[in-house]
């Protein structure tokens, strides 16, 4: 009890120092690198701004009106509801990209798999427009308010993983929203790609590449495939002599990277599973132990699957050695109690929630679990000038300005460190 009230006092100082005398998040300038992860209530959305000014946003979640939801939800949309998640999200993307003083675009957009709270959902909420043959909602919401150059999925053009009649049976009208949105791309000439697993050539820096010739981002998973670790050469997650029929599901099909930026590394695994089941014996559903054996250390991870039960296992943070964690989280189920044991075990000292609420933390301190765990908010990532230094911000997710309400020491980044 005496540390969930400590950590209470701390939340409770930190709006106070708010409240008192606001402080802001320092402008990015070439050479910075910050990763935003964007607190909606609804659903994950990363805003990558890169050394040069290279523009990347990671899903756009919109999980519709909570009311209609079978389970409990707890958190209210944030800033407040008057808006759909998609319009924060473009707000945000254009406050924190006026240092660049050019018009609003993203490079790149990607969605690591199609589940509703990484790229929308078609409820009553979805918004029909004159003239258009889909509703506007999480992702195709967005692709309407900020111009995104290159749109990158898991399964682009064919949609074929595991099979294109079960891919479009799964993901039935939803997907279809999306599908006419990419057509409506094609017809303008805009770029749309499948996440190329194994390359790193795919989400580069667009203005002043050769200044950053330590910056570069590996992927390393997706649509059934992984890296082997050499050259761009993949290999299938679901190995030859599995039995007939078997898949990753949508969770397990996600995008990951790993992005290095000097001696800082960053890890991103959409939802995909560390778990597998005896009784199915199928040891390939679990994805992170195949991923540990590529991804190499890093300073900073978020967490895979919104650190549910079958996150962050053993074998995946033995690997990443991160110091920091990042949990997208919104509801009661996220992060669940076994993961944050995992995570507390190996030696995670910082642990930054882009929407808990305290509910969800007064449910880890009865566990004793809550300790290492900061403020919630939109968690901002400052990587420093040639990425030796870097410091992590919470800033107010309940307010239109954005203020800090913590920030970490600066660390010494050693995940890329050769």
């Amino acid at each position: 009890m005496k540390r969930f009230l400590a950590v209470i006092a701390a939340l409770a100082l930190a709006v106070s120092a708010v409240e008192a005398k606001p402080k802001y998040l320092k402008s990015w300038s070439e050479g910075y690198m910050d990763i935003h992860h964007i607190s909606t209530g609804r659903g994950p959305a990363i805003f990558f701004m890169l050394p040069d000014g290279t523009r990347l946003l990671v899903d756009a979640g919109d999980l519709g009106d909570p009311s209609r939801w079978t389970h409990k939800e707890i958190m209210p949309a944030v800033p407040n509801a008057n808006k759909r998640p998609a319009e924060w999200i473009a707000r945000y993307i254009e406050h924190f990209s006026k240092p660049l003083n050019k018009e609003l675009y993203l490079d790149y957009a990607m969605i690591t798999h199609f589940d509703t709270d990484h790229y929308g959902i078609l409820d009553h909420l979805a918004i029909s427009v004159e003239g258009k043959p889909y509703k506007y909602t999480g992702m195709t919401h967005l692709a309407n308010l900020v111009n995104i150059r290159t749109m990158i999925d898991r399964g682009y053009p064919n949609y074929d993983y595991p099979t294109a009649e079960r891919f479009r049976k799964r993901n039935g009208k939803l997907f279809r929203n999306y599908e006419l949105f990419l057509k409506e791309r094609e017809e303008k000439g805009q770029k749309n790609e499948q996440f190329a697993v194994g390359s790193d050539k795919q989400l580069v820096l667009k203005n002043n590449a050769a200044l950053y010739p330590t910056f570069r981002i590996q992927n390393i998973a997706g649509n059934g495939r992984i890296w082997t670790g050499e050259g761009n050469n993949t290999r299938a997650v679901v190995p030859a002599d599995a039995p007939a029929g078997s898949y990753l599901n949508e969770n397990s099909s996600s995008c990951v990277f790993r992005l290095e930026y000097g001696n800082f590394a960053y890890y991103m695994g959409g939802d995909i599973s560390g778990t597998w089941s005896k009784k199915k014996n199928n040891p390939w559903n679990d994805v992170q132990s195949q991923v540990s054996k590529v991804i190499g250390t890093v300073d900073v991870a978020l967490a895979d699957h919104h650190g549910y039960r079958d996150s962050m296992n053993d074998n995946l943070l033995n690997a990443l050695k991160t110091n920091a964690i990042v949990l997208p989280v919104w509801d009661l189920y996220h992060p669940h109690p076994n993961a944050m044991k995992r995570i507390i075990n190996n030696g995670v000292t910082e642990i930054f929630p882009a929407g808990m609420t305290a509910e969800n933390l007064a449910k880890l301190n009865e566990k004793g679990l809550a300790e290492g765990i900061r403020p919630s908010g939109h968690i901002v990532l400052r990587v420093y000038n040639g990425g030796k230094k870097y410091q992590i911000f919470v800033l107010n997710d309940r307010s239109l300005d954005y203020e800090i309400i913590y920030k970490s020491k600066v660390f010494t980044a050693n995940g890329n460190k050769k």
